[in-house]
């Protein structure tokens, strides 16, 4: 049995989140996580960005948790995985190489990162954070699930790339090289959440993870375990407060005590006449979200594939009213709220959906990840299925 540890940290703008794990390696059962730390400094109700704080305000919260995380862990954290949401983007590659008859070897597959294509996501303004094999074709026309072994005289791989800003990533840096910490791989947030929540089945026939955030909702389509397509909708759980703020008059502090109240009434029962006013104001906020998501996933090219499976999470999906809504707009699909999967620890924490990408962060340090030529990219061997590739040939 071999061990290891592995800590991540998920900067959002309700709180920092910093988790430790030790992975176990045990023969027959594989990888185990088990939580052995973790610490949470949450921010005031009207941050929306942290990293808008003070620097010396953020770096204080970091060392916070930091700390906190350690001390539960005794050992002392020198290298993280921190998500990132702010910046990013995404681009389809096609890879085409001539093989000569040739057995697929791995190789064949990762020899796209040393393709000019490739080395022209890096620029002055842009660095390639993840990329994803979605399809094969074999010989210009046959798709095919798996190419390694056979012998061709082609293949074209399809891949989904996750690109930010230089400006971006230097500034996640710079404020970790302020507390000695190594940043080992920045996370998109949209990936490290649905790593969490997705079971094997979702993550290998098709889902699509719905994290609502405080100030935004994180959505990403998962297939054969690749991350297909992410969008991000730029409304959340805050947008709630301010409502209440807003119609009622109320200060904002106070509005998120009501916003709080609102999650934990049980709309299977008679609501308080006090809570009236406050519950359909609340209620006409989670109808347009939801909507909002619907109309984002079934406008997409992708939704077809992967719609059948819709989980949802985050700081503002643990209602009632939000659970409701969600089974009544994706009525024909299997619709669940999710928490993290895998992981052995607080079984509070883990069952609460705002700690999904934090969690996902530790899955995707354990099970996400293998290095090519000194850089860490997402590239697993997949069993995709034949219509995938012309679906997306298509687009």
């Amino acid at each position: 049995m071999s061990k290891k540890l592995v800590s991540a940290i998920d900067i959002r703008p309700d709180k920092i989140i910093c988790l430790v794990a030790q992975e176990l390696e045990i023969v027959n059962q594989g990888k185990i996580l088990q939580l052995i730390g973790s610490g949470i400094s949450k921010f005031s109700i009207n941050c929306v960005d942290p990293f808008s704080l003070d620097k010396s305000t953020l770096i204080a919260h970091l060392k916070e948790v930091i700390k906190k995380s350690e001390d539960e862990a005794s050992i002392k954290i020198k290298d993280v995985y921190i998500n990132i949401s702010e910046s990013v983007s995404s681009t389809y590659i096609d890879h085409f190489i001539e093989t000569k008859n040739e057995s697929i070897e791995d190789e064949h597959i990762k020899s796209y990162f040393k393709c000019d294509d490739f080395k022209e996501l890096y620029s002055n303004e842009n660095i390639p954070l993840h990329s994803f094999p979605i399809s094969y074709r074999i010989n210009n026309s046959k798709s095919v699930s798996d190419p390694i072994g056979l012998q061709v005289e082609n293949l074209t791989t399809r891949w989904h790339n996750i690109i930010s800003t230089n400006e971006e990533i230097k500034k996640i840096h710079d404020f970790f090289n302020e507390i000695d910490i190594y940043v080992k791989q920045i996370v998109l947030s949209n990936y490290a959440s649905s790593l969490a929540v997705l079971n094997e089945k979702e993550s290998s026939l098709g889902g699509i993870c719905i994290d609502i955030g405080k100030t935004k909702t994180f959505i990403s389509f998962t297939l054969d375990n690749q991350l297909i397509y992410f969008e991000t909708i730029p409304l959340g759980s805050y947008n709630f407060t301010k409502d209440l703020c807003n119609v009622l008059s109320i200060d904002i502090n106070e509005a998120e005590e009501i916003r709080k109240k609102m999650d934990k009434i049980d709309i299977s029962k008679e609501i308080d006449k006090e809570d009236i006013n406050s519950f359909k104001i609340y209620e006409s906020r989670a109808e347009e979200l939801i909507d909002f998501i619907y109309y984002k996933i079934q406008s997409t090219k992708y939704h077809a594939l992967v719609d059948n499976n819709i989980v949802y999470t985050g700081y503002g999906s643990k209602s009632s009213l939000i659970k409701k809504i969600f089974k009544k707009k994706f009525s024909l699909s299997n619709c669940r709220l999710g928490s993290s999967l895998k992981i052995n620890g607080s079984k509070l924490m883990i069952d609460n959906p705002s700690m999904s990408s934090a969690f996902g962060l530790l899955s995707y340090a354990i099970n996400h990840e293998i290095e090519s030529d000194g850089d860490t990219f997402d590239v697993e061997k997949k069993s995709i299925i034949s219509k995938v590739y012309e679906f997306f040939k298509a687009i």
